[in-house]
């Protein structure tokens, strides 16, 4: 009897083992997009950027060692950049005659690196932390005048002007939800912290990308 009751508690054992391992799918593919804050930060008073509208959006890929920690990484294309004015325009005798706007666009595709720590059974609250790069893919500053004879816009392509790579630490947190078919939506947000100076010329003002990402997201279990 001992010996039947062992056995039976064997069983149970490898069966909830198995189970166990069956409910955490070692591998999610899916995809992000959405908003983000973004800014240019400088540590000169006279270079002072305010946050502008960008987006995200790419692939993800996440490994799961166990049910509470993860590998994750991603490819996505990221608009960055920042804002300033209104500054005055003067002319050659110093006098105001108008005021001027500056944005700043600078295109990435970025690959960040993450280690997810993630609590709870069907839905799930994670915490993001790393690092990543990015590929610049084209630099813009668009400048808004306005004086008497009205406003007037002109573009300028800054993409030679700039550094081609990007890199930095990034973090964030967000909630995970079963939908149904081993498939998953999420709903989070990731702060990127750029470290690399953006201006190519190292004899200019160090320029640094910063950018909060709010993500919708949607992935399956393989």
């Amino acid at each position: 009897m001992k010996s039947f009751q062992k056995y039976t508690l064997g069983l149970f054992a490898i069966f909830a083992a198995i189970a166990a391992n069956a409910q955490t799918s070692k591998w999610q593919m899916g995809g992000e997009a959405g908003p983000s804050l973004t800014t240019i930060h400088s540590q000169n008073v006279d270079f002072l950027f305010t946050p502008s509208v960008g987006y995200g959006a790419g692939f993800s890929i996440q490994y799961n060692a166990d049910q509470w920690i993860s590998v994750r990484t991603q490819v996505n294309y990221e608009r960055k950049g920042g804002y300033r004015g209104a500054f005055p325009m003067t002319d050659a005798n110093g006098v105001t005659i108008g005021s001027m706007n500056v944005s700043v666009t600078n295109n990435y595709i970025t690959a960040p690196l993450l280690i997810r720590a993630q609590f709870g059974k069907s839905a799930k609250l994670f915490i993001d932390a790393g690092a990543f790069g990015g590929y610049l893919t084209r630099a813009t500053s668009t400048q808004r005048q306005s004086t008497s004879e009205g406003i007037t816009f002109m573009m300028e392509d800054l993409t030679q002007f700039r550094s081609q790579f990007d890199y930095g630490f990034c973090g964030g947190l967000g909630v995970e939800v079963p939908i149904g078919n081993n498939a998953n939506i999420s709903l989070g947000f990731r702060y990127n912290h750029g470290q690399g100076n953006m201006q190519g010329d190292t004899r200019s003002i160090p320029l640094y990308n910063r950018s909060l990402n709010f993500n919708i997201g949607i992935s399956q279990s393989l």
